[in-house]
């Protein structure tokens, strides 16, 4: 016999396998994500968009929410929360957050496209600029 502080509750085991299927499924769709972008970039003359709303990518990122409402969720029922109130506050965090994550990745995508990758470069955005904080002002000239 096992002594039960040794046993895993269940809601544990959820929270851990929700959470190891939601960065697997993740991967998978990053995986989709490159290929659509670099199959894109191949055939940028022929090829006018990335086609990220394909079902396939579309069912994984949806299967990838899925899961992450199901970590969510199962990790505040470890708090004390019942499990309809957990579910409830998971959705209302995840999906709405998951739904912006999408469309924002269709705007990421067309300025990829029609600005290349130096449109998407936040890190050299807006160098020189007057408002960029790092850019030197030049002197007054005498």
């Amino acid at each position: 016999m096992t002594p039960d502080h040794e046993v895993l509750k269940p809601v544990y085991v959820i929270v851990v396998a929700s959470t190891l299927l939601a960065v697997a499924w993740g991967l998978i769709f990053k995986d989709m994500l490159e290929y659509q972008v670099n199959s894109w970039y191949a055939n940028r003359t022929s090829q006018t968009s990335v086609y990220y709303q394909k079902p396939i990518i579309v069912f994984t990122y949806a299967v990838l929410t899925l899961f992450v409402t199901v970590c969510v969720a199962s990790s505040l029922t470890v708090f004390g929360f019942s499990i309809l109130s957990a579910s409830i506050i998971s959705g209302v965090i995840v999906l709405p957050t998951a739904a912006l994550i999408w469309f924002q990745l269709g705007s990421m995508l067309e300025l990829l496209v029609f600005g290349g990758s130096e449109a998407v470069d936040i890190d050299s955005y807006g160098a020189g600029r007057k408002f960029d904080s790092q850019a030197q002002a030049s002197p007054p000239e005498s």
